[in-house]
């Protein structure tokens, strides 16, 4: 046997519905690989169904009773496409073998009686090409998931940047207006001590406008400010989780002047994490000021920390932000993580926050859930592994890149 491949890491599937044959098959090759049979493509279809990610090749009579070989390659195209599909035949059939291998349901096929010894090439080469398949899939998907960080974390730093932008080139041209207007009353008092305007109610109105608008801009320039940390591109330092999230809580019922309680529930040896520690301070603060927001009712607020949980295929840490007033409605959740879309509770909100949590939460692997009730809320579940490194997240799906370049609409994925 060829080496360098584990030929029984995957199982081979062989389908016949003669006894004999089945029995023969598993004694010819059980000693290579690792031998799974069924008698007919009902009995294979149920073993695909429980096992499937086990096996690596199928190899199938064509002529059975009820479904046919052929019709089984192609449940198997439309349901484990990775799988290396073999058709076995009668040269009486071989005008099912061409119309198999003409609509891609086959890697091969194999003309009864069979050769042991080609027959046995055959499979070692099927698991061949399906392990490399496998090894490549995986290597696509490990730069597939450097693209999305980096991605990620480019559209971090473009908040950043235009955060810098917006203070440098509009807080100084705003401060200065503010300067103006907060003199105007005192120059119109001394350019017009008795009042003769013709309409003094209108420039008054048109006054306190322009102070409110101009304190909107400057509020707006705030918190774009304060919503953008800069992120690192590796975790290579292990930091106290339990350390960060209370820091991060405290921050946010700071920043928001919460009066009411918020109690930090966090279970006892906490692991330490792989992660950027000012981002995710920023990240609790984030979560703990927009639970504490949404918490019509006003009362205590909980924090709640548990370890280990499974995030993407590995170990991590779930964190749930919940409140004790009632369910959130959809008004309450429909844009929360859309920039710029005003928050009917507070118009002066802007969506940037949540949109900057979100990608801090992608960033490191984790995941942000919207709860609108209890058990679980209100509030939000946040999910971040242990070590962002060791994620195996699943492919893009449709549309995100589209998200994450030009809408900055993540609502519809996280805010069920």
């Amino acid at each position: 046997m060829s080496t360098g491949y584990d030929y029984r890491k995957f199982a081979i599937l062989f389908v016949d519905d003669e006894e004999q044959a089945l029995k023969y098959f598993a004694k010819a090759f059980e000693k290579d690989f690792r031998v799974l049979t069924a008698g007919s493509v009902a009995d294979a279809q149920v073993i695909l169904d429980r096992d499937g990610d086990e096996v690596g090749v199928v190899i199938t009579d064509q002529r059975m009773p009820g479904k046919t070989g052929v019709d089984l390659l192609g449940y198997l195209r439309l349901n484990l496409p990775n799988v290396v599909r073999i058709l076995t035949t009668a040269y009486s059939d071989i005008d099912s073998a061409i119309d198999a291998v003409n609509s891609g349901a086959l890697y091969k096929y194999i003309v009864k009686p069979w050769n042991l010894r080609d027959l046995r090439g055959v499979l070692l080469r099927a698991m061949e090409f399906y392990l490399i398949q496998r090894e490549r899939n995986m290597l696509l998907r490990q730069k597939l998931h450097v693209i999305q960080r980096l991605i990620v974390i480019d559209r971090v730093r473009s908040l950043a940047a235009l955060a810098a932008g917006l203070s440098h080139h509009i807080r100084n041209s705003m401060m200065a207006l503010k300067s103006f207007l907060d003199l105007a009353p005192v120059k119109l008092h001394e350019e017009l001590p008795d009042r003769s305007t013709k309409s003094p109610e209108f420039w008054e109105d048109l006054w306190r406008l322009a102070q409110r608008e101009s304190q909107q801009i400057l509020h707006m320039v705030q918190k774009v400010a304060e919503t953008v940390v800069s992120p690192s591109y590796t975790f290579a330092d292990e930091v106290d989780l339990e350390r960060i999230i209370r820091s991060g809580v405290e921050q946010g019922v700071e920043r928001l002047g919460h009066k009411g309680q918020v109690v930090v529930e966090i279970a006892p040896g906490f692991p330490r994490v792989k992660l950027d520690a000012e981002m995710a301070r920023r990240l609790f603060s984030i979560l703990t000021e927009k639970t504490i927001a949404l918490n019509r009712s006003g009362g205590t607020v909980v924090v709640k920390a548990k370890a280990p949980v499974s995030v993407w295929g590995t170990t991590g840490a779930q964190i749930l932000f919940s409140g004790e007033g009632p369910a959130w409605s959809d008004d309450d959740t429909a844009s929360l993580f859309t920039a710029f879309a005003p928050s009917k509770r507070d118009p002066r909100e802007l969506g940037l926050d949540l949109l900057s949590a979100f990608f801090i939460a992608y960033h490191h692997g984790g995941e942000i859930y919207v709860h609108k009730s209890v058990p679980l809320g209100p509030g939000f579940e946040l999910t971040l592994p242990l070590s962002p490194d060791a994620v195996d997240r699943p492919e893009m799906h449709e549309g995100f890149l589209e998200k994450l370049f030009i809408r900055f609409d993540v609502s519809d994925d996280y805010a069920p």
